[in-house]
Parts: C-alpha cells; sequence; structure tokens
C-alpha cells in the first residue's frame, strides 16, 4: 500500500475512532450481498462460512492496520489493533507494534500472543484463505511488538498481511490450523460488535461491552438475508435496509430520486471484472476455450459498452485494456508505447460486438483473423469483409448446425457462463455474452446458479460444475493485488488454483514484484507490464468491467458515510473496512 522500503510508520492514535459516540442510534440495517444461504457458522477463515459469505467477519475479528483501497497514501492508512509497522531486512521482516489494553468481547486480553497464533495458523494452507505470503518461520516476540518472518520481501503483500488478516484468541486460532473448515457458533473477536441471535433469515448483532474503541454509535447492526438484488431495491425503498452492497437495478430512478435528501449512492471504481475461463483438464464439459486463440476471440468478440450500459446500469465502465489494470487508476503502470491502452474499445460506429472491429488488435487482428490464425475453420455460412474487419456466421451458433459455428479437429467452441441468478448485473451481462458471442460463431450459453453460496462453492472447489464464470477482481491501490490473486499458482486460494492456470513466467514475476521497493519504478514497471503481457497474450480472464465498489445507503438514521465530497474509505459494507465505518457514523437526533 505505501511505498518505500525505508517505510515505517508510528502512529499511536487510533484518529476518530477514540471519539466515539454513545450508543443510542437506531438498528442499521446492512445487507453485504445477496443470495446466500445462511449456516449458522462464523468461521472467519472458511470461505463457505456465512460471516465469510456475507463479508461480516471484520465485525467481530478485526485486522491490524485499515488500509483505505482506494488511496495508496499514508492518507489511507489507518492504524487499528496495530499502533505502527516497519520492514526490516530488505522487506522479508515486518515489525509490528500492537495495541495495548485491548480485550476480547469474552473479557480476555488481547495481546502479541494472539496475533502470534493468528499468523501461525496460516503455516496450513487451507487456513490461509486471507493470502498471507509464506513465512520462513514462525513470528517472534519481544514485548508488544511481534515480527513476521517472510520467505521473500513483501512490500507489495501489506494489504492482506495487515488488513485482509482477521485476529483470532491464541486458542481458537490453533483450533482452526488443526481444522480450518471447524464450525464457529458463537464468534469471539475485539470487534465493536457481538453476535446477538442467527437465524436463517437474519443475523444480529449487538455493541461489544468490551470494545477498545469505544461505544459504538449503532445500537444493534442487522444483516438479513436477501435473495436477489431486486428484493434489495424493494427493502431500501421501503426503509427496511439502510446499506446496500450490490448493484441495485435503476438506483437512481428507483432510489436516490425518491428523496435525495436521505437516499444516495457511491459506487467507486474498485476492482476489474474479468470472465473467468475454467482451464482445468476437461474445462467442466467446455470445449475450445482452452485455446489461447479462442479466449482473446472471445474477448475481443464481447461488446463491453453493451456489459456497461445494459448489465449494470451505467454504473460501472467497460474495461478498455486487455492489461487487466483499473483505468485510470492504474495508467502509470500502462507500457510507454501504448501497446495495451485502449485495445479493448469498439472501433468505429459500429453499434454491436457482432460486427465491431476493435480499435488497437495487434496487426490489425478481428475476431475472424485471430481464430483463422489459431487453426479455427470458418462458419461454413460466415460472411466476412476484410476491407472493413467485420464478420458474421451467417446464423447463430447454437450447437444445432455446426455450419454455423467455428470449427478445429472434429469440435466446435462450447461453453457456458455460470452465474447467479440473484446478482441481476452479472446474470444479465451472461445473456449478453450469449447474445453477442453466438452470431460470432460460438455456442455460448447461460448456466444459472440459483445463489452465491452454491456459485461460490463450485467455482472454487468443483471444476467439473463450470466452465467460465463472471468475477470480480480483488481490487487495491496497487497491481500486484489484483495480478496476485489471478496468478499466483502456488497459492490455493488463488483464481489460478481454481481455474487451473499456471504460468512459471508470472510467478517469477509476482516474487520480483514482492522484492521490488516501491519507489523504484525504472525496476518496478518492467515487471509489472510483463504481468500486463500474461494477461493480455495467454487471457487467463478476459477483462470486461470496471468493478464498482457498490455502495448504496441512506442517511435518514446515521451520518458521516463515506462518498464522493468525502472519501475516507471503501464505501462497500463488508470486510474488512465495516468495523471503520461504523465507528465513523454518527446518529440522526
Amino acid at each position: 500500500m505505501l511505498g518505500a522500503a525505508t517505510l515505517a510508520l508510528i502512529v499511536s492514535s487510533c484518529q476518530s475512532n477514540n471519539n466515539a459516540t454513545t450508543a443510542g442510534g437506531k438498528a442499521l440495517i446492512a445487507e453485504p450481498t445477496t443470495g446466500v444461504t445462511f449456516s449458522e457458522d462464523f468461521n472467519p477463515y472458511d470461505n463457505n462460512s456465512v460471516t465469510s459469505q456475507m463479508g461480516t467477519r471484520s465485525l467481530v475479528n478485526e485486522p491490524l492496520i485499515e488500509f483505505n483501497q482506494l488511496d495508496a497514501t499514508a492518507a489511507g492508512t489507518h492504524p487499528w489493533l496495530a499502533t505502527a509497522y516497519a520492514f526490516q531486512n530488505s522487506g522479508k521482516d515486518l515489525q509490528i507494534t500492537i495495541r495495548q489494553n485491548v480485550k476480547f468481547s469474552d473479557g480476555s486480553a488481547f495481546g502479541p500472543a494472539d496475533v502470534t497464533a493468528t499468523f501461525k495458523m496460516m503455516e496450513n494452507p487451507k487456513a490461509n484463505t486471507r493470502g498471507v505470503p509464506t513465512q520462513a518461520s514462525d513470528p517472534t516476540v519481544n514485548g508488544n511488538t511481534v515480527t513476521l518472518h517472510f520467505a521473500s520481501a513483501q512490500y507489495t503483500g501489506l494489504f492482506n498481511i495487515l488488513s485482509n488478516t482477521f485476529m483470532l484468541k491464541a486458542s481458537v486460532a490453533n483450533q482452526i490450523a488443526a481444522n480450518p473448515t471447524m464450525t464457529i457458533k458463537v464468534p469471539v473477536g475485539t470487534g465493536p460488535f457481538v453476535l446477538a441471535s442467527y437465524s436463517s433469515s437474519l443475523i444480529k448483532w449487538k455493541p461489544n461491552p468490551n470494545y477498545w474503541g469505544g461505544t459504538p454509535p449503532e445500537s444493534e447492526i442487522d444483516t438479513p438475508s436477501i435473495a436477489t438484488n431486486a428484493a434489495a431495491s424493494d427493502a431500501l425503498v421501503s426503509g427496511q435496509l439502510d446499506w446496500a452492497g450490490n448493484d441495485i437495478p435503476n438506483v437512481y430512478a428507483n432510489y436516490v430520486n425518491l428523496n435525495p435528501l436521505t437516499n444516495h449512492a457511491w459506487f467507486a471504481a474498485g476492482s476489474t471484472v474479468t470472465l473467468w475461463f475454467n482451464l482445468n483438464p476437461g474445462y467442466g464439459g467446455a470445449t475450445g476455450i482452452g485455446d489461447v486463440a479462442v479466449r482473446k476471440a472471445v474477448s475481443y468478440g464481447v461488446d463491453r459498452n453493451a456489459l456497461a450500459l445494459l448489465g449494470e446500469s451505467g454504473y460501472e465502465n467497460p474495461a478498455s485494456s486487455s492489461s487487466g489494470l483499473i483505468l485510470p487508476n492504474q495508467n502509470a503502470f500502462l507500457p510507454s508505447d501504448g501497446t495495451l491502452k485502449g485495445d479493448l474499445s469498439l472501433g468505429g460506429n459500429v453499434p454491436d460486438a457482432a460486427t465491431a472491429k476493435a480499435d488497437s488488435l495487434p496487426a490489425g487482428m478481428d475476431v475472424y483473423d485471430i481464430l483463422k490464425a489459431g487453426g479455427w475453420n470458418a462458419p461454413a455460412t460466415s460472411r466476412y469483409d476484410s476491407s472493413t474487419g467485420t464478420f458474421k456466421s451467417g446464423g447463430n451458433c447454437d450447437g444445432s448446425n455446426t455450419a454455423n459455428c467455428w470449427t478445429k479437429g472434429g469440435q466446435i467452441i462450447k461453453f457456458s457462463v455460470y452465474d447467479p441468478v440473484p446478482f441481476s448485473d452479472y446474470w444479465e451481462n451472461a445473456a449478453l455474452m450469449s447474445q453477442e458471442l453466438q452470431p460470432l460463431g460460438m455456442d455460448v450459453t447461460t448456466k444459472p446458479a440459483q445463489g452465491y453460496s452454491d456459485w461460490n462453492t463450485n467455482i472454487t472447489s468443483q471444476p467439473s460444475q463450470w466452465q467460465t464464470a463472471i468475477h470480480w477482481g480483488n481490487g487495491g491501490s496497487i497491481p500486484y493485488i489484483q495480478f496476485q490473486n489471478w496468478f499466483d499458482s502456488t497459492d490455493v486460494n488463488s483464481v489460478a488454483h481454481f481455474q487451473g492456470f499456471s504460468s512459471p513466467a508470472a510467478d517469477a514475476a509476482l516474487r520480483k514484484y514482492e522484492s521490488t521497493d516501491p519507489s523504484d519504478t525504472a525496476t518496478l514497471y518492467p515487471i509489472v507490464q510483463s504481468l500486463e503481457k500474461i494477461m493480455s497474450d495467454q487471457v487467463p480472464e478476459a477483462p470486461l468491467l470496471y468493478g464498482a465498489d457498490w455502495n448504496v445507503f441512506s442517511s435518514a438514521k446515521y451520518t458521516g458515510w463515506p462518498n464522493q465530497s468525502h472519501p475516507y474509505m471503501n464505501p462497500s459494507p463488508s470486510d474488512p473496512q465495516m468495523p471503520y465505518i461504523l465507528m465513523q457514523l454518527k446518529p440522526v437526533s
């Protein structure tokens, strides 16, 4: 997050957190995501627990530092359970000063032993769901400081180490180390809230009476089970929901404009949304997507403007670069020769992808040329105009007539896009891609997941159950955070692991990125650009959109929300920023 090798942040105050008001505000109803099947399990290190899928881990189990992922400067760094940190040993050691006089919700003291046990737990790869880099040895303790020892320099890993790792009691950490998917029905942590009650439709949280940061402003936090984005919209309008973290259909007409004094939306661009390709053996039953030419043709054949305007209601911008960077935030990392700038933009005035040509394709290639060069035979019914670069198959390739489809070795290009129906935007985008790619000679269909829970389980652990999927990126202020998640084959919780992608060149570049002082841009930029080139050339994921940090909220009960004029934190109602935002709010009297 912050830059130089000599980085040493020494801040002992908790900033505005010590000014928390006395509880007395009304219950705040927050919905981080839709379509989650509730289960009575609050294990923060099991990706299938309800607290993980709802993004409410940090209400109870807090991070050491709260980083604003939209701000890479010192202003975006907020000490939390740690009051200071500093790199040593050329970036391989990270010394962390632990906040004193902090108690767990059960009244026991929090200290260095708990931090040490939490990080030692990560030695079990199945427990390391937060992406903590490989540690060379166990953490060491000296008084009130804990020093983490990594196998390589970790200048890029601060977010996952300090902000995306949730602190546990040592006794609980030891149990999770032995059984990462153990069920936890009563979570214990240092956070501002504790579990009040659980049901399959509503989870209630009450203020932690032992909270080190003072009494939370909210008398209660409720997280309801909401099936779809449309249902979330209805709940907002009826006053049954105060804070939503999903794409609300036509949010301005359906919610904001109904009462602009209290109804608000701010969608900060915080990630790159991509189409994941399942590259595991067998490809989940798909054909063709193991061929890079097909993946590249799919990417160039998608009309991202339609995805942005129709699927995302104009709230997210179309991805313009095959690099995978979040643009324009990360423009500085693009190659200076302009090769990856705007190469996904549609050319001319053609309104749809079926007859569109990208402006800056390599050597002027379009979808037709990409597949022909890859050894694919064009549909017998195709029409191709080389002077304009426009192409149509002559009929939809839906598998019923291979004459309408690209063929190679007796196979056609055939795959489904697997996403949850409750995610109305992704489901619409899946349908749009099918409608766009079938006229280009590819048999692309949609596969519905009934909710987030079954979808997440299948794409992360059941490769036979999916072929492609639309998924948000990990975001972050530096490119490393997304690239590590997409490419790192050594991380069992990475997209690369889920989809079966392995690139020694990408792994090597990531290790170089980790060990490079970010102030040394002459060394850093070529490393980042090598990762961009892997994304562009091999297309393990196809960039689609610049994903919004979804944030729809009401100021009827509370003020002090992050917004365009006061962007103090990533605004989404989920980990790890949730406790930071909640402690800044003030009840409306």
